[in-house]
This record gives structure tokens, sequence and C-alpha cells, in this order.
């Protein structure tokens, strides 16, 4: 995992040289247009970036009409996968630190894999048991293959408040204070792109230091058996900024207006509001 994100990041280095973020567009000048929000709503990263419903109409439900979404398959099972991660990354830096080599940490978290057990879906454990068990061995790969070991912060804790923002925002990794990580569970989208934006500007305004690379790593989800990472590495362009900022402006102004932006032509089967909005039809 670790040589797939530095082979990327070496791509990147001249696209970040031709096309060099303005001082405008850093986190830290939250206090000035456009980084300065017109209202401060406290908004999630989901509220922003994410875009699986097309018109926005789930922030709507959620932020304006105070509608309680379902817990549907599809979150159910990404939020365990976080959870699995954040366990098998933890433990492996806790046991690595303590001084056990590395096939003997992996020997410690086959053994007590109990976690999965307590937070899978049911009909989920045995892709979740994979899951536990790739993501582990990619980890220690990585101490094998490298003299200097990058730990994984998981679920950092940054204040968006700056920005108009949550004041709990939950970035899923950081890799050496320089690099964003999300994890997503399924299919590539290309708004997920925008969430590194933002995380890349909270992360500035909190820590007063140039965030400019973002990695996706995504799962590929309950389509198969086994579980496959595949890791794609962003440069935190000028232009994904602005549109990130675009993003959160036209939801600051729907909730502000209390506009109902309409249906989609087409749901998501997995949103967590289609009962709702199908009764309301």
């Amino acid at each position: 995992m670790r040589s797939q994100i530095v082979r990327q990041l070496r791509r990147l280095h001249s696209y970040r040289a031709s096309d060099p973020i303005e001082e405008e567009l850093r986190g830290w000048n939250y206090h000035i247009p456009p980084v300065k929000p017109r209202r401060y709503l406290g908004l999630s990263m989901s509220d922003v970036a994410y875009r699986y419903c097309e018109t926005k109409r789930d922030v709507y439900l959620r932020k304006v009409l105070k509608v309680q979404g379902e817990q549907r398959t599809p979150l159910l099972l990404g939020q365990a996968i976080h959870e699995i991660v954040k366990s098998v990354s933890n433990e492996i830096v806790k046991l690595l630190s303590s001084g056990y080599k590395p096939w003997n940490v992996l020997e410690i978290l086959f053994r007590n894999n109990k976690i999965v057990k307590s937070i899978c879906p049911q009909q989920f454990i045995k892709y979740c048991e994979e899951v536990y068990k790739a993501y582990a061995l990619d980890l220690l790969s990585d101490f094998s293959d490298s003299t200097s070991f990058i730990p994984v912060i998981n679920e950092f804790k940054v204040d968006g408040t700056p920005l108009g923002l949550s004041s709990r925002l939950s970035v899923d990794a950081i890799m050496q204070l320089s690099l964003v990580v999300e994890m997503k569970v399924g299919s590539v989208q290309e708004f997920h792109k925008l969430a590194l934006a933002g995380y890349g500007m909270a992360l500035e305004s909190a820590l007063e230091l140039p965030i400019d690379f973002g990695a996706l790593i995504y799962v590929n989800g309950i389509t198969t058996t086994s579980p496959e990472f595949k890791i794609e590495v962003f440069y935190v362009s000028p232009d994904l900024r602005k549109e990130f900022l675009d993003a959160r402006d036209e939801v600051i102004d729907m909730v502000s207006q209390e506009k109902d932006p309409g249906m989609p032509v087409s749901c998501s089967p997995s949103c967590p509001f289609l009962s709702y909005c199908n009764n309301k039809r």
C-alpha cells in the first residue's frame, strides 16, 4: 500500500509545480473569501462533497426537515470495515512499538479477530474476516519492505468550524502529516475527490501546514467474496479546492433558504431516505 502511494506521488509532483495552489485557497485563510463561508452551519463532509443523491435532497431532508434516515446495509458494511481497518492499524502500531516481530504480530492479530463478529453484519462476516486479514498483511508488508514504516493515524479529529463545517470532522488517516487518506467501500465515484479537498483545507486551518495531496483507498465491497484494495492518489489542486468551496456554498444556500431541491431523476437503492421520498411522491 505504501509503495503504491509513493509511486503515484512521484508522478504528481510535476502537477503541483505547473499548477501551484494560490495562497487564498489555503485553509488557513478561513477569515477571507473564498475559503470563508457565508454562514456557519456545521455541515458534515458528506453534506458537502457527496452526491449519492444528485440534487442533494438528502441533505435538505436531514438538515432542514430533520428526517431520520434508515440504516441500510451498504452503510452498515462501510461503517464495519472502517472500524476493522482502525482496529488493525492501531493494533499493528502498538505491537510493533512493543518490540514484536511482524510475523508475531500477524499471529496475534489472526488469533484475536473477535472485533469482526461484534461489528460486522451477520451476512458479511466471512467477507469482513477476509478484509481484516488482507489489510493486516498489507500494512505489515509495508513494514517489511521499507526502512521507514509510515504510521497511520486513524480517525484523526479536526475542527472544521472555520470553514463552516462540523467541529468534529473525522479524517480516516493522515500519512506523515502531509497526505490525507480516505477509505471507501464500493465503487469509485468522481465526487469522492472533493472530500480530500475539504479535509485537506480543514487540516490546513487547524495545523497551519500545507496539505497538497490526498489518497482514496477503495475496498471493492460486497460484489465478490475476496477483498481487493485499489489506491488512487490525487493532487489537491486549485480547481479541486474551488469545486469543493462551490459545493459547500451551494449547500449553505439551500439550507439557509430552506429550499427543497426536488427529487433526482433516479434514486440510489442504498439511500437512507428512499422510503421517505417514495412515500411522498
